[in-house]
């Protein structure tokens, strides 16, 4: 998962709390700003021209997924949990 809200505690007596973080727009918008970014080189003709449809798809669709999560959800507790898994070659 790439945008996690639980926080996890670990206490002495051997018990763990788990706790859902808010995040703010700021904070979503930072992750989305990272992954848009990194991926931004996939777009370079040289390294686009590489790509398989499939992979040519993969890109494009969880970009757009980005791209719309202000849009889709109202706040960003809820564009934190719909926020995309990369695939692994991103």
């Amino acid at each position: 998962m790439v945008a996690d809200r639980r926080l996890t505690t670990y206490h002495d007596d051997g018990t763990k709390t788990v706790e859902m973080q808010s995040w703010s727009w700021g904070a979503v918008r930072g992750l989305r700003r990272y992954w848009l970014e990194r991926t931004d080189l996939w777009y370079l003709k040289d390294r686009w021209d590489g790509l398989s449809s499939s992979a040519k798809g993969q890109l494009n669709s969880f970009r757009e997924t980005l791209r719309d999560l202000p849009q889709v959800h109202a706040d960003p507790d809820s564009a934190t949990d719909a926020f995309p898994a990369p695939e692994e070659w991103f």
